[in-house]
């Protein structure tokens, strides 16, 4: 469960982790990586590594293909 002040900062973030971005859709870290690998979840590697980021704009591009609800995405 998210508090309220990391509600609050990932609300305003740009780019998330496959860990915050399982967080905002209430799933686990695995789901959010198996959906990137899969082509379902778009987003891009971390240059020299294997760590996986999403875009903002993607994240509720899937949350709303998905039925995910998106308030706390909405109003930042």
């Amino acid at each position: 469960m998210l508090s309220e002040s990391e509600r609050t900062e990932l609300s305003r973030k740009r780019v998330f982790t496959t860990g915050e971005a399982a967080a905002l859709c209430k799933v686990s870290q695995q789901t959010i990586i198996r959906c990137f690998d899969s082509g379902r979840l778009n987003g891009f590697r971390v240059p020299g590594s294997k760590f996986r980021r999403i875009p903002r704009e993607e994240l509720l591009r899937f949350m709303r293909a998905n039925d995910i609800p998106t308030g706390l995405m909405e109003h930042a």
